[in-house]
């Protein structure tokens, strides 16, 4: 699957001026935009003089009676995602950013109708989602760890506007997607092992799950780096972590004895960590993972981890919700597909990153 990177900024040169662009320039939220040309809310003098400022130099021009008549109705976008406190939490960061977005907007008729799910059990999915069928539901922010039961939901559903976040999935097509370049995560971290590593051996790629297309995507990409170095051997293993986890690993260091360093392609790096530390190994292989939680981040301050690739799922979850405002509410268009940067966290730069 080729991606082709997009900007998330709106261009300069255009001949009128959105109050998304206006957003950008004032440094604000669309919502505040909103509230000072719409006379909405209350709003910092300083910041409601920029905002009219910037809409007159450049000949903002609202059309009063389409957004009237949008603004009297009832806007309700589903938030469909795994139960924020699975993953080790890992789900609350994107949730988080959508709870920021829907309050800037609460004043602008944008509600929203949250639906978990158990990650590991399909069926719960398709449970949540029959929740919808009689609800009126102007929109959707999915994250599409079961491709099978995410497409078959959407295609029932054909008439739904929606948006990816966490993981992009062929052959759909959404009103845009936020996510990672999968397999070029997956590279870049075969390049950070390589890195430092600073010698050949075997590397080990731990899934939890393979059928997600994020995560098998992420491992095909670490391999691929591997590919033009003979004396280096890529071994993938599915480990869950819930209870056989310590002796999958000792059977993988039992059959391999030259394992350099082990790649995971989920949040669960800490608990490959903890592992780790329970097998009394004479030299512990580096360790590199995914996502900025807690766990990982304590891990990490404690050497037990050596990078960390972090999505910003957060920013993913507050433009998502703001992307379905614009197309929905304002009718405006918005970039196909948002790439996510490949943001490479280290020991030596974790404090950078620790807000997040």
């Amino acid at each position: 699957m080729k991606y082709s990177k997009l900007s998330a900024t709106i261009p300069n040169e255009v001949k009128k001026m959105t109050i998304s662009q206006i957003a950008i320039e004032a440094k604000v939220s669309i919502g505040t935009v909103d509230r000072v040309l719409h006379n909405r809310g209350r709003v910092a003098q300083e910041t409601k003089e920029k905002i009219l400022a910037i809409a007159k130099e450049n000949g903002y021009e609202p059309n009063t009676f389409a957004r009237n008549l949008k603004l009297s109705k009832k806007f309700t976008f589903a938030i469909i995602l795994p139960r924020l406190e699975s993953e080790y939490s890992y789900w609350s960061l994107p949730y988080e950013g959508i709870l920021k977005a829907k309050n800037e907007l609460s004043q602008l008729s944008v509600f929203i109708k949250l639906i978990e799910f158990d990650r590991n059990d399909k069926t719960s999915l398709i449970l949540a989602l029959n929740e919808l069928e009689n609800d009126e539901i102007d929109g959707a922010i999915i994250a599409p760890v079961f491709p099978e039961e995410t497409k078959a939901f959407l295609d029932k559903k054909q008439d739904l506007p929606y948006v990816f976040i966490d993981s992009p999935l062929p052959d759909l097509k959404p009103l845009t997607s936020l996510a990672q370049d999968p397999y070029q995560s997956g590279y870049v971290a075969g390049k950070m092992m390589a890195l430092l590593a600073k010698e050949c051996g075997t590397f080990i790629v731990v899934e939890s799950h393979n059928d997600a297309f994020n995560s098998r995507e992420r491992a095909r990409g670490f391999a691929s780096f591997f590919n033009s170095c003979k004396e280096c051997k890529v071994k993938e293993a599915l480990i869950r972590f819930n209870g056989d986890g310590k002796e999958k690993l000792q059977r993988i260091f039992t059959e391999e004895t030259d394992i350099k360093g082990i790649f995971i392609v989920n949040d669960a790096t800490h608990r490959l960590a903890e592992v780790l530390d329970s097998l009394s190994l004479k030299k512990r292989p580096l360790v590199i993972g995914f996502d900025l939680i807690e766990q990982n981040k304590e891990a990490m301050k404690q050497g037990k981890i050596d990078c960390l690739i972090s999505q910003r799922p957060f920013y993913q979850g507050y433009t998502a919700l703001y992307h379905l405002y614009r197309k929905c509410v304002l009718s405006q268009e918005i970039e196909e597909e948002i790439i996510i940067p490949i943001d490479i966290v280290l020991p030596e730069n974790l404090s950078s990153f620790d807000q997040q």
